[in-house]
């Protein structure tokens, strides 16, 4: 295994089950993995005969089975207190993975691995908000049973840690700069990395063009490519009704926002800090994983247009309720997570915007 690394807020997750205002096993197809079928398919009595009947046959084309979802998509298993049945009849080492496993996330790399927690569950999204310095580490050593001999992957990985930690630098600079200023020199930075990695890639040349003059801020915020935007995240696919009400009402305020944003952004001073960790936390979920299509600057294009997305989401609350608190914040942010994030569909959609130049 090698390495294991970890945000330092990492080992103070803890579900906290029926009390929380949400759910992951309603609105959300729960898939079951092969192991913990077949274990099923064991279960003897009434519960393993509801159980295997919640199951559909897996697909054809994915050999994958998942819960079937009840008229209120909800898992049948939850029962009317949100408590998982599987969990209370079976003990939670026969939960399926994903159950296991949310709102955590893994990523296996050569030498090891990196673990997070998910934006879309409110008590991580707590964890994640209150954090204020340059992102902190837990790093577990392990043994490394690895036997592959693969410099090639390595080499590529260690490029982009170094890039990962220079984009780290620059969401968390000495000096304080405003969030306009951090994002453009974000931008610029992402088009130099992904001319370097595609030397080192590819061996094409350095671009030794001008000095990169794109204002990413000022491309972003003005009515037309905000518009472009809404209409984009209107288009993908929805996971919730309310969802797309919400950015259809959004979307008609979008000139008001915008004069507006200049005073929510003074009052909201004291907390900006949460777009500091929202970069830092979309930078460390996707940028590695550049290392499989080698769009280093679409990676970060990501973090930088869902940061922005989630910051005119709270303007337009604070524009409709006259404040903007914790509470409200991790709602955002959990509902932009949910919609976006856990649809790779939609966050190449983001991913792959292009700006008017």
């Amino acid at each position: 295994m090698g390495y294991i690394r970890r945000p330092s807020y990492y080992k103070n997750f803890r579900c906290i089950g029926s009390a929380c205002t949400d759910n992951c096993c309603i609105g959300w197809e729960i898939e079951v993995d092969a192991d913990t079928l077949a274990y099923y398919q064991t279960v003897s009595g009434s519960f393993g005969e509801k159980l295997r009947a919640s199951i559909s046959a897996p697909a054809p084309q994915t050999g994958t089975a998942h819960f079937f979802m009840d008229k209120q998509n909800r898992c049948p298993l939850l029962d009317a207190c949100n408590l998982c049945e599987v969990y209370k009849h079976l003990g939670e080492q026969h939960m399926v993975q994903i159950c296991t496993d949310h709102p955590r996330y893994f990523g296996w790399f050569s030498g090891g691995r990196e673990d997070g927690l998910g934006l879309c569950c409110e008590a991580a999204a707590h964890l994640i908000l209150q954090e204020t310095g340059y992102p902190q580490w837990e790093i577990l050593q392990e043994p490394d049973t690895s036997d592959t001999d693969e410099k090639t992957e390595h080499g590529i990985e260690q490029t982009l840690f170094s890039m990962r930690e220079q984009l780290f630098h620059l969401i968390k600079p000495e000096a304080s700069v405003s969030f306009d200023e951090k994002t453009d020199a974000i931008y610029r930075a992402a088009r130099a990395m992904q001319d370097q990695y595609d030397a080192v890639v590819f061996g094409f040349p350095a671009d030794e063009t001008e000095e990169d003059l794109f204002c990413w801020s000022k491309a972003f915020w003005n009515e037309a490519c905000l518009t472009q935007i809404f209409d984009q995240l209107l288009q993908m696919e929805i996971n919730r009704p309310d969802w797309k009400d919400h950015l259809l009402c959004i979307k008609i305020q979008l000139s008001d926002l915008l004069h507006a944003r200049p005073a929510f952004l003074q009052f909201y001073q004291k907390k900006c800090y949460e777009y500091d960790q929202l970069l830092l936390y979309f930078v460390y979920r996707h940028f590695m994983n550049a290392r499989d299509d080698d769009a280093v600057r679409e990676k970060v294009q990501f973090a930088l247009i869902s940061t922005a997305v989630i910051q005119v989401l709270d303007i337009f609350h604070w524009m409709t309720h006259g404040t903007l608190s914790h509470w409200d914040q991790i709602c955002i942010c959990k509902a932009y997570s949910r919609e976006i994030e856990y649809d790779e569909e939609n966050t190449e959609c983001l991913s792959n915007f292009i700006f008017d130049t």
